[in-house]
Parts: structure tokens; C-alpha cells; sequence
């Protein structure tokens, strides 16, 4: 047990460290710069540090399946963060509505391209894990249902400073209770502990290329406990979440609940909070 925890702590460290440097490395790049919710500048060099970190994770085990997935979802989230700044005619898509919409005026959009990577990204690895585990057809079906929709959801939270990371921590820290995996597990924290300070302070926010590739990385953890029961489950929870986010907004719901509002805010410079 302790080899496990030396492992963790290892990979937690290394991810930080990569975590850290590279978003001071291209924290100044023009196209990652944004407005967050409070009208401040923000850079998405946070988002690249976590992708970097989550890839590097990926090679050192010898995930390599990962790390191609990772690789694909940070590329086209980077290129949707990217497409965001060009100036678009009428009103720009908005969810998978939005982009199939936009498809059907023969106009492929990044945030289509967005989804076909994680989707894609999803389904692969979940057909590899599925071929090491003896999974069927239906473990395949949930298996990417988590792992996209983990993607999906670490963006929606992805509005306010700290939360995208926090619920990526806890769902993490969850997953851990079930199966104990300390190279992912400390990769995934060593990253959030990386990206927090400035991110708590609004600096820099992940965008879609963090938040995705994290939320990936989430859901990969979710997926290797072998019970079918407790993946159906995550599966159906996650759905749940999505289709939740489609008639509520989580920042009125959160801010409507003075527990969940202390979580959100904790941390957070009382500036941006």
C-alpha cells in the first residue's frame, strides 16, 4: 500500500510542476486571453498546463491509448477556446443543438468537431479498456457515456473561478473510494493543485481544452471498477447531470444553496468571489 501512495505522490508532484510551468510559459499569448464573469482579463494557459500535464501522466505509465485521447480532446477544445474570438455573423451555436443546426446549414463548426474528438476519444479507449476487462457491447455503451459525458459536464462547470476544479476533485476523490488507482489519481489531483492558485485567484480559467481533458481524465477513473452496477450507475448520473444543464442553470442553483455557495466560493480571492 505504501508503493501505491509513494506512486501517487510522485505522479502528483510531476503534474503539478508541468502544470505550473507551462501555463506561466504561454500565460501572455494573445489568442488565450479572455473576459470572465466578472469583466477581468483571464488566460486559457491554465487549460493547456492541465492538458500537458494529463498527456505527459499519460505517456509516463505507458497509457498510450490515453494519452491519444487526451491529445485529441485538448487539440479541438484548444480550437473551439480559439474559434470563440473570431467574429461570427447572427448569433453563434450554442450546445449540440446549436451545431447540428449550424451542420445542417453546411457549416461545420469547432464545437461540432469538439464533440466528434471526445466522442470518438471515448469510445476508442472504452473499446481498449473493454478488450483488456472482457467487457461486452453494453459495458462499451457506458464506459463512453461516462467518459464524454465527465468531459461535457467538467465544462459546464467551468464558470466561475475554482469550480470546474473542485468538482473534479471530489468526483476524483469518489471514484478513489471504490478503486484505489494512484497513478491517475495522483496525476488528476497534482494537476488541480497546480492550476488552483491562479485559477481561485482569476487568472487564468481552464476553457475548453482544460475543462474537457480533465473531465476526460475523470471519467476514465470512473470507469475501471469492474462493478457493471456502479458504472450504470455513474452513467446514469451523468446523463442525468446533462440534461439537467439543459433546462437549469447550476450557477443559480448553486448560489440558491448557502452550502454549496460556501464550497464555490472557498478559496476564491473575495475580489472575484
Amino acid at each position: 500500500m505504501s508503493n501505491r501512495w509513494a506512486i501517487a505522490f510522485a505522479g502528483g508532484l510531476g503534474a503539478a510542476a508541468i502544470t505550473q510551468i507551462v501555463t506561466r510559459l504561454v500565460k501572455s499569448a494573445p489568442s488565450l486571453q479572455r473576459t470572465n464573469h466578472k469583466g477581468n482579463n483571464v488566460s486559457l494557459s491554465e487549460g493547456i498546463g492541465v492538458a500537458t500535464a494529463m498527456i505527459g501522466s499519460a505517456v509516463a505509465r505507458r497509457d498510450f491509448p490515453a494519452a491519444a485521447a487526451f491529445t485529441a480532446t485538448a487539440n479541438a477544445g484548444l480550437a473551439d477556446d480559439i474559434e470563440d474570438l473570431r467574429p461570427i455573423a447572427g448569433n453563434a451555436p450554442k450546445g449540440l443543438h446549436g451545431h447540428i443546426e449550424a451542420l445542417q446549414e453546411g457549416r461545420v463548426t469547432t464545437g461540432l468537431i469538439k464533440v466528434a474528438a471526445i466522442g470518438s476519444s471515448a469510445v476508442g479507449y472504452a473499446l481498449v479498456e473493454g478488450n483488456k476487462r472482457g467487457r461486452n457491447v453494453y459495458d462499451l455503451a457506458i464506459d463512453s457515456i461516462i467518459m464524454a459525458g465527465s468531459a461535457n459536464i467538467a465544462n459546464l462547470f467551468d464558470l466561475r473561478p475554482g469550480r470546474a476544479l473542485k468538482a473534479s476533485a471530489m468526483c476524483a476523490t469518489l471514484v478513489n473510494v471504490v478503486q484505489f488507482s494512484p497513478r491517475s489519481m495522483g496525476a488528476t489531483i497534482g494537476a488541480i493543485a497546480g492550476a488552483a492558485p491562479s485559477d481561485l485567484a482569476s487568472d487564468t480559467m481552464l476553457g475548453d481544452v482544460g475543462a474537457n481533458t480533465l473531465g476526460l481524465q475523470v471519467g476514465m477513473m470512473a470507469i475501471q471498477p469492474q462493478s457493471r452496477l456502479f458504472r450504470t450507475a455513474m452513467a446514469g448520473l451523468t446523463l442525468s447531470v446533462i440534461g439537467a444543464s439543459e433546462v437549469v442553470s447550476f450557477s443559480k442553483v448553486i448560489e440558491s444553496v448557502p452550502a454549496l455557495s460556501a464550497l464555490d466560493e472557498f478559496g476564491v480571492k473575495r475580489a472575484d468571489a
